[in-house]
């Protein structure tokens, strides 16, 4: 009866008071929020104490969860030898240690993705007794399309080397680059890093080895002084990107003193994207460092670029090449360093 067995549980509530330890326990070590690089590999640590209330005969039942967007998705159960990874993370995740320790329930999760970003929840079933952890886990950094000003494919390795890192960025890795084609970037573009280019939807012109699928497209290992466009990495930024409507818009050595009079310095390119991808919204075009004009989209309208997302472009001329003549005149993004954030905040906090 619905008497029974409340006091049944009411009992074994009355038991786990009297023996501290008892009873199932589920921890994740790491109270912060965890990071992980794109395209890299992170160890979520989940350890389990079973109970001694429950039947030792009774198999507990071991599953890892994340909620991403709203959405609740299961990405491995185990009871037992038996391990179920869905098909989601096929080949992505693992118990790490769990075959050898059954009370180390760390999730192991390569190849990570943007998408990966979540709260992800270790949880252990034993008999009638159900307990878990939650730990969330930021997925950091952002792929994107690098062209000299000059034109399409003007870069050689050497020179697409120090392009990305002109702009405070490095050139992406292969799995960097696969990653942000599963969280589906597209752009039909050779470049280096390893000279691929990331197509989700096939169209004329951009077939490469993929015979018309869609995939990430490999020329195979080319000449170094071959001439392509790069594609950049970032993960991170010692400060923070900002934009402040002008009462008039500036030319580029104007947004250039615009930006120094307030004690920061004109915002990069890999600095915006990097920006956008932690949120940042602007319909309006700013000069950057490199003399280039662009701006972040992530909720996209017509009237801001079309139909998709992502940091947009300027271009001098109609074939999407040259950046904007330097007597144009635009809004401006610009960025200030952690230092002077930090004295920013001390210098309200006395006020």
């Amino acid at each position: 009866t619905l008497l029974q067995t409340h006091l049944f549980r009411l009992s074994i509530v009355q038991l786990y008071s009297l023996t501290p330890g008892a009873y199932l326990q589920v921890k994740i070590p790491h109270s912060d929020v965890m990071t992980s690089s794109l395209g890299g590999s992170v160890a979520l640590p989940c350890f389990v104490s079973l109970s001694s209330v429950s039947s030792s005969s009774i198999e507990p039942r071991v599953k890892w969860t994340v909620v991403s967007g709203g959405i609740e998705q299961q990405i491995v159960v185990a009871r037992g030898q038996r391990v179920k990874v869905n098909e989601a993370f096929k080949d992505r995740a693992a118990l790490l240690n769990y075959s050898s320790s059954p009370d180390d329930l760390t999730l192991w999760l390569s190849d990570v993705r943007s998408s990966d970003s979540g709260h992800y929840r270790c949880e252990v079933q034993q008999g009638l007794e159900d307990a878990s952890d939650l730990v969330q886990l930021k997925v950091k950094g952002v792929v994107f399309h690098y062209r000299d000003a000059l034109g399409r494919y003007a870069f050689s390795f050497p020179q697409a080397l120090k392009a990305c890192e002109a702009i405070g960025a490095e050139v992406a890795t292969p799995d960097q680059l696969i990653a942000a084609y599963y969280d589906g970037y597209e752009q039909c573009d050779a470049g280096w890093l390893s000279d691929q280019y990331p197509i989700q939807v096939p169209r004329d012109g951009c077939y490469g080895d993929m015979d018309g699928q869609p995939g990430v497209r490999n020329y195979g290992t080319m000449d170094p002084n071959n001439l392509y466009d790069v594609y950049c990495f970032i993960d991170h930024m010692d400060g923070e990107v900002f934009f402040e409507p002008v009462p008039q818009q500036l030319s580029f050595p104007e947004a250039q003193s615009y930006c120094g009079s307030s004690g920061a310095a004109l915002a990069s390119t890999a600095q915006l994207y990097l920006a956008w991808s932690e949120g940042l919204d602007r319909c309006s075009p700013g000069w950057l460092s490199d003399g280039s004009v662009r701006y972040p989209i992530i909720a996209p309208r017509e009237r801001c670029g079309g139909s998709q997302a992502g940091v947009k472009t300027v271009y001098r001329f109609s074939n999407q090449t040259g950046f904007p003549k330097t007597t144009s005149l635009h809004d401006v993004y610009c960025f200030r360093g952690a230092f002077l954030l930090l004295l920013m905040s001390y210098e309200q906090s006395v006020l």
